[in-house]
Order: C-alpha cells, then structure tokens, then sequence
C-alpha cells in the first residue's frame, strides 16, 4: 500500500483537488509499473492520505487511481460515519 498526501496539504486541512490527487496517484501507478513491474502496478493500493470530508470524499473515492482513504483525525468524529457511507456505496456499485 502506497498513501498519497500533498506535502503542502500535511496538517493543514488543505484538500488537494480530485484532479490533482488522480494526477498524482496515476504518476505514482506509474511509476510503480516502470520500476517494479506491471503486475505490481495493477495489485498495489494507493490511497489518499490528504484531508478527507463528507465534500471530497465521494469525488475522490471515484477516481480510478484511487483505492481509498487513509483517515487521520476525521475518523474520530462523527462525520467519520458519512464519509464511511460514501466510500462502502462505492463498494457496492464496483
């Protein structure tokens, strides 16, 4: 598993856009693909480590190079429990 945050983004509740995190998590699938193997690029995980909100989740739990959230502090609140509701009904329409 690989976890992607915006060095800009760490601890400041900063949210990187969908398109930048799609960018840079294709860049790194990438990567993964030239250095490692293309087999490994299509088994390895990469997941949004930046801030996560019941705004941005279900636009970045959609993105293809995206394979979740690595949760910080938002998962000691309640709005954990929407934002758990958006990434499970993804689940269940893939």
């Amino acid at each position: 598993m690989l976890v992607y945050e915006p060095l800009w983004a760490a601890n400041t509740g900063t949210i990187a856009s969908p398109e930048l995190t799609q960018e840079a998590c294709h860049f790194i699938r990438g990567w993964v693909r030239t250095n490692i193997g293309a087999q490994q690029a299509e088994v390895v995980r990469i997941v949004y480590g930046g801030s996560v909100t019941e705004t941005n989740a279900d636009k970045i739990i959609e993105l293809p190079d995206n394979d979740g959230f690595m949760m910080g502090s938002t998962s000691t609140k309640p709005i954990f429990r929407t934002i758990f509701d958006v990434v499970n009904g993804h689940v269940e329409r893939v």
